[in-house]
C-alpha cells in the first residue's frame, strides 16, 4: 500500500515537472525564438542621411533658365512697306484735319517736322488765313478721325507715294463738340528724302 502511494506521488511529481517544462517552453523560449530580429538603429544627426546613402547634388532651382542672348544689330533691317505708310498717313490726316482757334491751330505746327519745305510754307499760310478768318467769330474748331486708307501708289525706288484717306469730321462754330458729322476724303502725297517719307501735298476732296 505504501509502495503504491510512492508510485502515485512520483507520477504526480513527474507530471507536474512536465507541465512546468511545457509552460516554460511555450511561454518564454518559443516566444523568444519567434520574435523578429531588431535592426540596430543608426545614430545620425537630425536632418542628415546615413553614410552611404547617395542623393542628387542639384535641385531644380540649381539649373539656371536656358537663355539666349539676342543681338538686334545682327537682324536685317525691316523694309518700310506701303502698309506702313498707309498707317502713318491715317495719323497725319487725322492731325492735319483737326484744329481749333482755341489751340491757335498748333496741330499744323506740330506736323511741320514731317513735311517738305514747300509744304511747311503752305502750312504757315494756312495758319495765317484761319487766324484772320476766325479772329472775330469766337470759337471755331474741327475734329477729324481717319476711317480707311487706300494706297494709290508706292514707289520706294523713286521715293514717291500717294495715299487716299477717308475721314469722318465734325465742325464746331459755337461750342466744342457741336455740329453734324460728315465724311470727307483727303489725298496725301509723299516724297522720300534722306530715307524719310515726308508729306509733300494734302488735298481735301
Amino acid at each position: 500500500m505504501q509502495s503504491d502511494r510512492k508510485k502515485i506521488g512520483l507520477t504526480l511529481i513527474i507530471i507536474g515537472l512536465v507541465i512546468i517544462g511545457l509552460i516554460i517552453y511555450f511561454g518564454f523560449i518559443r516566444e523568444t525564438e519567434e520574435e523578429p530580429a531588431i535592426i540596430p538603429s543608426i545614430d545620425t544627426p537630425a536632418g542628415q542621411l546615413p553614410a552611404g546613402f547617395e542623393t542628387g547634388t542639384t535641385t531644380p532651382s540649381d539649373h539656371p533658365a536656358a537663355s539666349q542672348e539676342y543681338d538686334i544689330s545682327k537682324e536685317a533691317p525691316r523694309e518700310f512697306a506701303a502698309a506702313d505708310l498707309a498707317k502713318r498717313a491715317e495719323n497725319y490726316a487725322a492731325r492735319l484735319g483737326s484744329y481749333s482757334s482755341q489751340s491757335d491751330y498748333s496741330n499744323f505746327t506740330d506736323l511741320k517736322m514731317y513735311m517738305t519745305e514747300p509744304m511747311r510754307t503752305w502750312v504757315d499760310q494756312q495758319i495765317e488765313e484761319l487766324q484772320a478768318k476766325n479772329r472775330n467769330q469766337g470759337y471755331y474748331g474741327i475734329v477729324t478721325n481717319a476711317l480707311t486708307a487706300d494706297v494709290k501708289s508706292f514707289d520706294d525706288d523713286a521715293g514717291t507715294a500717294e495715299v487716299q484717306i477717308v475721314t469722318q469730321r465734325r465742325e464746331s462754330t459755337e461750342a466744342i463738340g457741336g455740329g453734324e458729322s460728315f465724311r470727307q476724303s483727303i489725298t496725301l502725297r509723299f516724297v522720300k528724302i534722306g530715307g524719310e517719307w515726308l508729306i509733300d501735298g494734302a488735298y481735301w476732296e
